[in-house]
């Protein structure tokens, strides 16, 4: 049985190895405008997971914040939609899928003629967290119960003066393939921090992986399954409701 706090772990171990290999069993594969793919590394395409393409949905000048944004691929193609009047964030909590997204983004710049993309780091259940700031912040280590208790206060403090993303700040929220890899019980917070990032009439474009049935605990707790992006899976109408109680 994997607890919550190692089903995040594994997660991260698993898409970590995948930035600097392609991963097998990581989601599937989805065919992309080649006119958008052209001009973006082929590493960047090669260790890429989604399993849709939500940046049909997008148009010129929006502000668009890509959840669990890997290596970049969804976020250089909106970068080329959105143009250089608009603005990509990709928000991803592996180090390894943020340094290839980083190296390559001057790349993409070059070749489209702007730059509009940045990548942060954090945990789509938590988008007011920056993990990078939080990192700085904790110079000293943890090494007892004040320690805790002070990385906490710091980490709401961050919330509050310095947060990933503000609120009311985003256009588009979109996602591919990643909201089923976030733990059960962080699940409701999740689609919460969403509506509190988009703006009034903002919209979410998701493709993700849904089960006609609910997933038993049995494969829930399968780390394989798991961080495969099968057993993280709501059902379709676990999925609606989980947007309409979050606004």
């Amino acid at each position: 049985m994997i607890e919550s706090q190692s089903k995040e772990s594994i997660v991260r171990q698993r898409y970590a190895a995948g930035a600097k290999k392609r991963g097998e069993k990581l989601c599937c594969p989805v065919d992309y405008g080649s006119e958008y793919l052209k001009v973006i590394p082929r590493e960047v395409i090669e260790r890429d997971y989604g399993c849709g393409d939500p940046s049909r949905y997008l148009r010129d000048g929006e502000t668009v914040l890509d959840l669990g944004s890997g290596t970049g691929k969804i976020c250089f193609i909106a970068a080329q939609i959105v143009g250089p009047n608009g603005k990509v964030i990709g928000v991803d909590m592996t180090n390894e899928m943020l340094e290839v997204a980083r190296r390559n983004a001057p790349v993409v710049a070059e070749r489209i003629g702007y730059a509009n993309v940045e990548f942060r780091k954090g945990r789509i259940q938590d988008l007011a967290l920056d993990l990078e700031k939080l990192d700085h912040e904790l110079k000293k280590p943890i090494t007892d119960a004040a320690s805790f208790l002070r990385a906490d206060e710091l980490a709401e403090e961050l919330r509050v003066k310095h947060p990933l993303i503000a609120t009311d700040s985003i256009d588009v929220v979109v996602s591919s393939c990643v909201l089923n890899l976030v733990e059960p019980r962080s699940k409701p917070q999740l689609f919460d921090e969403i509506f509190r990032v988009l703006k009034k009439g903002g919209r979410a474009v998701i493709s993700d992986i849904v089960s006609d049935e609910v997933v038993p605990e049995e494969l829930q707790n399968d780390p394989e399954l798991w961080s495969g992006c099968i057993s993280g899976a709501l059902t379709e109408e676990g999925f609606l409701v989980a947007f309409e109680k979050a606004g």
